[in-house]
């Protein structure tokens, strides 16, 4: 879980460089338009295959994923943020938005989506990106979150990290998930349980994701 929280809060340092001309007004609950338009496009991109359900973090790499998104969340005043959960597909769970109340309840809800499983990054990615459409803002993000490697999907991720910087949208990427072996659901005959299982998360694809970016 420190691993994710400090994660996060690079990334928050890093966008915070990007904003430094965004005005900033203490106490504000609401970004006013004017906020807004000086401020970033971000969309986060959450991993939420069954693997995510690993107890390596407290309580699993799901929820430390969901609560460290939402501190995010929270001190990013004056952007536009929406949601994507992907899985071996992907959908918009948020679309962009300045009401960031009902957007941490809309990661709250994230858990046992009805979708294929398997880990699509490169669809998760691609939908994302297709989501940024404001043209007019400077600073696109996505966050890409996942526990994974690429196994599903028609989209390959460095395909999608193409798209991104061909629509000049910087990728973060963060890796959920400690070395060697976690407890891991695994579904069988008899229901699910868990059972130890090595982690692969597959860094060189995801520091390529950034990279391509920038």
């Amino acid at each position: 879980f420190r691993k994710i929280l400090l994660l996060f809060q690079l990334v928050a340092l890093l966008l915070l460089v990007l904003a430094m001309a965004k005005p900033y007004y203490p106490g504000d609950s609401e970004a006013t338009e004017e906020e807004y338009r000086k401020g970033i496009d971000i969309m986060l991109a959450m991993d939420v295959s069954l693997s995510m359900m690993a107890m390596d973090f407290e309580p699993n790499r799901l929820e430390a994923a969901k609560k460290v998104a939402k501190e995010f969340v929270e001190g990013r005043i004056g952007d536009r943020i929406g949601l994507v959960v992907y899985a071996g597909e992907a959908y918009t769970a948020s679309p962009g938005t300045v009401d960031h109340e009902s957007l941490m309840a809309q990661i709250d809800s994230i858990g046992n989506e009805p979708i294929d499983g398997g880990t699509a990054i490169g669809t998760g990615l691609g939908t994302a990106v297709a989501r940024l459409r404001d043209e007019k803002l400077p600073s696109k993000v996505v966050i890409l979150l996942t526990d994974g490697s690429n196994n599903a999907g028609e989209v390959d991720p460095i395909s999608a990290a193409e798209l991104a910087k061909e629509k000049k949208v910087r990728v973060y990427t963060i890796g959920v998930g400690t070395n060697g072996e976690a407890p891991t659901p695994v579904i069988t005959p008899f229901g699910v349980r868990f059972e130890m299982a090595p982690v692969e998360i597959d860094e060189k694809t995801l520091r390529s994701i950034a990279k391509i970016t920038g």
